[in-house]
C-alpha cells in the first residue's frame, strides 16, 4: 500500500507544478508589453470576442483530436480529450516550438490505454501533422483566393511553397491510408528494425485504420483549417479593438497562417519570439498597411491571450479529474467490439 504522505505529495505536485509554470509564464512576458496594451485606446468589446474565437478555435483542436483518438479504436472521452489538450496546451509555452505539450499528451495517452500505446502516441502525432496541414491548405487559400496580383516575393515564395506542402501531406496520408500490400511490406520491414521497429510499426498500421472512415479524415481536416481560420480572425478582431485603421481580414488571412507555422519551429518555448516577429515582418509586406499598426502589438496581446486561456485551461485540469467509471464502461464496450470482430 503506498504511503499517504507519499500520496499526498504526489497529488500537491500534479496541482503546484503546473500553477508555477503558468506564474512563470506570465513572469516572463515583458513588462513593457502590459504598459503597451493599457496604455493603448480599446474597444473591449472585439477584443472580448477575440478571447471567445481563440477559445473557441483551442476547443474545437481538442475536439479533433478527441475525433482522431476514436477512429483508432480506443476508449476515450471528450472530457479527458479536454483535460488533456489543456495541459498540453500549457505545456506548448514552456517547451522548444510548441510541440511539447504533444509530447506529454502521448506519454499520458499511453500510460492511461497501455494495451493502445502505439495507437495513441499516433493519434497525437497525427493530430499535430494534420493542424499543420489546414495551417499550410488556409496558407495558400489566402495567398491565392484573398490576395491580389501585387505579392512580394516573399509572399509569393511562401504561397508556392504552402501549395508545395499541401499537396506532398495530402499526398502522403493517402498513400499511408491506401497503398495496400505495397504499404503493408514497408510496415513488415520496419517492425524487423531494432529497438522502435514494432511500436513503430503498430503506430504505422494504426494510420492505416482510417482507410475504413475516408470521410471522417476530410472532416477531421475541414475542422483543422476551421481552427486556424479562427486563430486569424481572433488576431484580427484584436487589430480591430486596438486600431482605428487595420489590415483586412483578407489581408490577416495572408499573413496570419504562414506567421503561425513560424510559431511551429522547434526554437523557443511555444514558438514566443517567433511568431510575433514573423507576424511583424509579414504585415510589413503588404502594399496598403495603415500608418501606425504594429504587428508586433497585435501579436503580443495575442500571446497574453493564449496565456489566459492557458490559465482557464490550467483551472479545468485541475477541478476536471477524468471519469474513471466512463472510461472503464468504454473500455468493457471497446473489448466487446474486438470480441465480436
Amino acid at each position: 500500500m503506498q504511503n499517504p504522505l507519499v500520496k499526498y505529495s504526489i497529488n500537491a505536485l500534479k496541482i503546484l507544478i503546473p500553477l508555477g509554470i503558468f506564474a512563470y509564464l506570465l513572469w516572463q512576458v515583458d513588462s513593457e508589453d502590459y504598459q503597451t496594451f493599457w496604455q493603448q485606446p480599446k474597444r473591449w468589446e472585439l477584443l472580448l470576442l477575440a478571447v471567445g474565437t481563440a477559445f473557441t478555435s483551442i476547443l474545437l483542436s481538442f475536439f479533433r483530436w478527441y475525433l482522431l483518438v476514436r477512429a483508432f479504436q480506443i476508449p476515450f472521452s471528450v472530457l479527458e480529450a479536454f483535460r488533456l489538450g489543456f495541459i498540453g496546451y500549457l505545456l506548448n509555452f514552456v517547451s522548444f516550438g510548441s510541440v511539447g505539450g504533444d509530447v506529454f499528451k502521448a506519454i499520458l495517452v499511453a500510460k492511461n490505454h497501455k494495451e493502445h500505446r502505439p495507437e495513441a502516441v499516433a493519434s497525437v502525432l497525427l493530430d499535430r501533422a494534420i493542424g499543420l496541414l489546414g495551417l499550410v491548405i488556409l496558407a495558400t487559400i489566402g495567398l491565392t483566393i484573398f490576395a491580389n496580383d501585387s505579392l512580394s516575393p516573399l509572399m509569393l515564395g511562401i504561397r508556392n511553397s504552402a501549395a508545395v506542402v499541401a499537396a506532398a501531406s495530402i499526398l502522403a496520408l493517402t498513400a499511408a491510408m491506401y497503398l495496400g500490400s505495397f504499404y503493408e511490406r514497408i510496415i513488415a520491414i520496419v517492425e524487423k528494425l531494432p529497438v522502435l521497429g514494432e511500436p513503430v510499426g503498430r503506430m504505422a498500421r494504426a494510420v492505416r485504420l482510417l482507410r475504413r472512415t475516408p470521410l471522417q479524415v476530410v472532416v477531421l481536416v475541414l475542422l483543422a483549417v476551421v481552427v486556424h481560420t479562427l486563430i486569424t480572425s481572433a488576431v484580427f478582431l484584436i487589430s480591430c479593438g486596438v486600431y482605428q485603421e487595420q489590415p483586412t481580414l483578407h489581408e490577416h488571412l495572408q499573413v496570419v497562417p504562414p506567421a503561425m507555422a513560424a510559431g511551429t519551429l522547434p526554437l523557443a518555448p511555444g514558438g514566443m519570439g517567433y511568431q510575433e516577429g514573423a507576424l511583424s515582418v509579414l504585415f510589413k509586406e503588404l502594399q496598403s498597411l495603415p500608418n501606425g499598426f504594429s504587428g508586433i502589438l497585435v501579436a503580443t496581446i495575442y500571446r497574453l491571450f493564449t496565456l489566459c486561456i492557458a490559465g482557464v485551461g490550467l483551472i479545468f485540469y485541475l477541478v476536471s479529474p477524468v471519469p474513471i467509471r466512463e472510461l472503464d464502461g468504454m473500455a468493457e464496450e471497446a473489448q466487446e467490439n474486438n470480441r465480436q470482430n
